[in-house]
């Protein structure tokens, strides 16, 4: 039975590829050692409980909360891995962690809306980019509509 460190180095391993870029490959594992193999790296995959990772997210959860969140996804994602691996049974500990942490306060906010004056130059300026045709166009119609990012994409 691995530990969870073994197991993170393993599921790192297997899902390296899969990954957009290096640099999110090295953050995934990265912050697993920084944030969570301090707390229970040495449990074994298959004792994780609950109060185990609200030990691991709680230190950072109202500091760094995007951090925390991503750490929270990827706990999940390991534990869902040793569930479906043979590891593990029953439900996943990361559900329901946040009952037992505090609410995070406000979210990143808004951007502030570009002064009206300053948009032909902007649209001149994505029509130039490296963007691909695409993005481009889907940036210039919700520019011109003002739809939600979701229904334009």
């Amino acid at each position: 039975m691995p530990t969870f460190a073994k197991a993170a180095e393993q599921v790192h391993a297997e899902h390296k590829a899969s990954w957009k870029n290096k640099k999110h490959g090295d953050q995934w594992i990265n912050t697993l050692n920084d944030y969570v193999i301090p707390h229970f790296g040495n449990t074994r995959i298959d004792q994780v409980q609950t109060p185990d990772v609200l030990k691991a997210l709680a230190p950072i959860w109202l500091t760094k909360p995007e951090t925390a969140r991503r750490i929270r996804q990827r706990i999940k994602t390991m534990l869902d891995w040793a569930k479906a691996s043979g590891y593990r049974t029953g439900d996943n500990p990361v559900e329901g962690v946040e009952r037992g942490l505090p609410k995070q306060n406000g979210r990143d906010s808004h951007h502030d809306a570009m002064p009206y004056d300053k948009v032909p130059a902007f649209i001149k300026a994505l029509r130039k980019s490296d963007s691909s045709e695409i993005t481009k166009l889907a940036f210039e119609f919700l520019i011109l509509t003002a739809m939600r990012t979701s229904e334009v994409l």
